[in-house]
């Protein structure tokens, strides 16, 4: 009997424990949540940015898009669009990866940026995130002649091109709306 107490007992303080440490948390998430979005959107602020340097506006697109476009904006400088940019995911070799992709109004692309590739390794699907393999995306239109793959890295390569072809295809989607 009285073994059985201590054992309700251990229980009864585990889950005082959980519940304290718990409380604690959702607290500190209070105080953080907030930093880490503003963040999160300063980061992305930035990225599209460095797609588009002469923008001085983002303007979202509300346009019903694809699943895997994350995000689309209009980018102005002034009054003038200076082109479209898509944040658009894929499913490479060891997971999901993510593409920025900027394309002027007529159709080609002015930069693609790879904001995540963490989920592939370093060595060979990673290297889809080295400017000697984005840079060869610029001045191309949808039919991407001449993108050439990372050797043995052909699956992360492969979806780092169906995420600019839906890049493209998303493109096309707003354009058809204007």
């Amino acid at each position: 009997m009285k073994e059985k107490k201590e054992i309700i007992k251990s229980v009864v303080v585990l889950v005082v424990i959980c519940l304290v440490v718990s409380g604690l948390l959702a607290v500190v998430n209070s105080f953080t949540a907030p930093v880490s979005a503003a963040n999160a959107d300063a980061r992305a602020i930035a990225a599209r940015q460095e797609v588009i340097p002469a923008a001085s506006e983002f303007e979202a697109i509300e346009k019903e898009l694809p699943d895997c476009i994350k995000s689309a904006y209009l980018a102005k400088s002034s009054s003038e669009t200076l082109g479209y940019i898509f944040t658009v995911q894929g499913q490479g070799f060891g997971g999901t990866i993510e593409v920025m992709c900027a394309i002027d109004p007529d159709g080609r692309i002015l930069s693609c940026k790879t904001m995540d590739v963490s989920s592939e390794t370093s060595t060979l699907g990673g290297k889809t995130a080295n400017p000697e393999y984005t840079e060869q995306y610029a001045g191309k239109d949808a039919s991407l002649e001449g993108v050439n793959a990372v050797s043995h890295a052909t699956i992360t390569s492969t979806a780092y091109r169906g995420c600019v072809e839906n890049a493209f295809a998303a493109f096309d989607l707003v354009k058809e709306a204007k």
